[in-house]
């Protein structure tokens, strides 16, 4: 798929949070590419927590218009 903009990197370290924008960059226009999902683990070195980045390309498809920016 080709797109017509810059892809937009979604990430986010609250998987709701990650997940919520994808789904207004999808009512945007903007289509998921699923390749690039990635979840990445990483650990607080102060308490241990581990943690999880949530990555993931949106590219709006050839022939679609931009969202003019409000």
């Amino acid at each position: 798929m080709q797109a017509s903009a810059d892809p937009v990197l979604v990430r986010e370290w609250d998987n709701d949070l990650f997940h919520r924008r994808v789904r207004e960059y999808e009512a945007q226009g903007y289509v998921a590419r699923r390749e690039t999902y990635t979840i990445m683990a990483d650990m607080n070195p102060e308490t241990g927590e581990v943690v999880h980045l949530y990555l993931i390309e949106m590219v709006m498809p050839e022939g679609m218009e931009l969202p003019e920016a409000a």
